[in-house]
């Protein structure tokens, strides 16, 4: 009884989770998407702030602390590279699918 509970409790924590995660990658992939480094605009800065701000509360702490560092990317006084880019986010994506249980691409889209 104990396991199905258990198991209950963890489809409804995955459930929670996957779409603020697909959310938070989808603001950040707009933001840093854009022509110029540095460049992303007030309004796409919130959408990232406000999608990680739905993250810290659904964790769990390592999602947290990889895509609070994603996020920093964002900022325009901070000078970034491509491969500080990629570094950032592939360790995003992989807190974020070790949290779900999933080792697929299913939060990856490129």
């Amino acid at each position: 009884m104990m396991l199905i509970g258990s198991a209950t409790h963890a489809q409804r924590q995955r459930e929670m989770r996957r779409p603020a995660y697909l959310e938070f990658l989808i603001c950040i992939e707009a933001a840093l998407g854009t022509a110029n480094p540095g460049a992303a605009s007030l309004e796409e800065q919130r959408a990232v702030n406000r999608a990680l701000d739905a993250l810290v509360l659904i964790g769990p702490s390592d999602v947290v602390e990889t895509a609070q560092r994603l996020a920093s990317l964002v900022q325009p006084d901070h000078g970034r590279s491509p491969s500080e880019v990629e570094r950032a986010r592939t360790a995003f994506l992989t807190s974020a699918r070790s949290a779900l249980g999933t080792f697929s691409g299913d939060l990856s889209h490129g």
